[in-house]
């Protein structure tokens, strides 16, 4: 399913799969000054497809690699739309690391990126690097109307759950930088738009800082990553156990201790 809300000059195209509703995900592209921004994930595609005739996006520029935002650049690189991303983006789209059974049958099977790709002009738009969700994570900026697109940036302030490939301490340091930068509207990928931008993202790190301190503490108390992730995080819910540990608190606590 895929409908297309209006915030003002944005259109936000809300997608999601009956599968994906099951697990309580859906996922948001946005149209904006002819700038596509991500493509949903793969079992979406024939829609997403349809929606593009109608809109008429001039590039696309993407966020991230992750299924549920690269998950149709294929099929938009085959229809001659330039592509923004950054070298790491692309070069993972291309190459594509093996994911979890779960993120398949939620989102469906993420085609390879094969076709060669035409450069994407991004007028008075800034592509910003961000990580810290995912090593390539960025989020797409308007420094005139302050506007930010910010990919999985946000999510929500307490996010526990993480996959072994976030880095927690990166995170904590881009949300403060990007806080700088005093956005006056936030669309996250999930939520759609955050209400209080700067004071959400600041908030946001200062939980991260709170939990890596608290983590820190009861590692040096000789504790287990199993009884600090119960004690700081809470213990495990049913999303560790579907996605068999990919993402988890424990997670969360390893990743604090590089482990």
């Amino acid at each position: 399913m895929l409908t297309i809300e209006r915030i003002g000059d944005i259109a936000r195209l809300s997608m999601s799969s009956r599968r994906s509703r099951r697990a309580g995900y859906g996922v948001s592209a946005y149209l904006y000054r002819g700038i596509l921004i991500d493509t949903g994930f793969p079992s979406i595609g024939h829609e997403l497809e349809r929606a593009v005739a109608e809109l008429r996006p001039r590039a696309v520029a993407l966020t991230h690699w992750h299924e549920d935002h690269g998950g149709n650049v294929e099929r938009l690189a085959r229809r001659g739309l330039p592509i923004a991303a950054a070298g790491s983006t692309i070069a993972t789209l291309r190459s594509l690391p093996p994911i979890g059974l779960y993120r398949r049958v939620v989102w469906g099977t993420l085609e390879p990126l094969r076709t060669a790709l035409q450069p994407a002009e991004l007028p008075g738009l800034e592509l910003v690097p961000a990580p810290g969700h995912s090593s390539d994570h960025h989020v797409v900026w308007d420094p005139d109307t302050r506007v930010l697109f910010a990919g999985d940036l946000f999510l929500g302030v307490k996010v526990r759950a993480l996959h072994r490939s976030e880095d927690p301490r990166t995170h904590a340091v881009t949300l403060r930088r990007i806080a700088e930068l005093q956005p006056a509207l936030m669309l996250d990928a999930h939520r759609g738009v955050v209400p209080e931008p700067v004071s959400s993202l600041v908030a946001k790190a200062d939980w991260i800082d709170e939990t890596i301190h608290a983590v820190e503490t009861r590692n040096a108390a000789g504790l287990s990553v199993t009884r600090i992730a119960r004690e700081v995080l809470g213990p495990p819910d049913l999303i560790t156990l579907v996605t068999l540990g990919d993402l988890s608190r424990e997670n969360f606590v390893r990743a604090v201790l590089g482990q």
